[in-house]
């Protein structure tokens, strides 16, 4: 063979043997890339649509069960609360951060706010007392755990502390039954929040009258 042919013969083989490495190359960086974990952002949930089978509005519940949450918040915000030392005959003021005092108009006017259901939970706790002969108080008198309203203020639908904005979010509404929810936030001037928190917030029809059925349920 002519010198000039193995000359070429060589070229051949090195173009050839070049190419397979780039080949190998090629295959070896698309298989890496295959084997990656691209991790997608997780989709943003879907918007809670509210479903209304009532005979009312969309606004006109709204319009309701803002009603009957302003109404519950202020009742126990402007509520008269005793300390037992100073209206019980047979308790004294040592006893005062133990219990206190309602008297039967407060009771009477939660059990127009709250379903049976809901006022029960209170009033299982609360225990009449013999009130001082010296008290001005018209209606009997009801001790209960000093802390029984605590999480009221703080950790319900209707708080009186840690929110500076809250949302009511409407989730289904039949004409015995309104279910929402109400979002709860503590935020700072910079948007941030300490707090971010969703509770449940029922009305229940009793008797003709729409009543707070649920306040206190926080949804994960």
């Amino acid at each position: 063979m002519k010198k000039k042919e193995w000359i070429r013969l060589g070229l051949v083989i090195v173009v050839g043997i070049l190419f397979v490495f780039v080949l190998l190359g090629v295959m070896s960086f698309t298989g890496k890339r295959e084997n990656i974990d691209y991790t997608e952002e997780p989709p943003a949930p879907e918007e809670l649509k509210f479903t209304n089978a009532s005979d009312m509005t969309e606004s006109e519940i709204r319009e309701l069960v803002e009603e009957k949450r302003t109404n519950l918040k202020n009742f126990f915000h402007d509520a008269q609360y005793y300390n037992i030392g100073d209206v019980s005959a047979n308790h004294t003021s040592e006893e005062n951060d133990i219990y206190m005092v309602v008297n039967e108009e407060f009771l009477n006017e939660l059990k127009t706010l709250l379903s049976s259901k809901a006022y029960d939970n209170y009033y299982q706790y609360m225990e009449e007392i013999e009130k001082r002969s010296d008290i001005n108080i018209s209606g009997s008198l009801y001790m209960a755990p000093r802390d029984l309203f605590d999480a009221i203020f703080v950790t319900s639908a209707i708080p009186s502390y840690d929110a500076s904005e809250e949302y009511l979010i409407l989730e289904s509404a039949t004409n015995e039954r309104i279910k929402a929810r109400e979002n709860i936030k503590l935020c700072d001037d910079k948007g941030i929040c300490s707090r971010d928190d969703v509770y449940e917030f029922d009305l229940v029809k009793e008797e003709d009258i729409w009543k707070v059925d649920e306040f206190l349920i926080l949804i994960d």
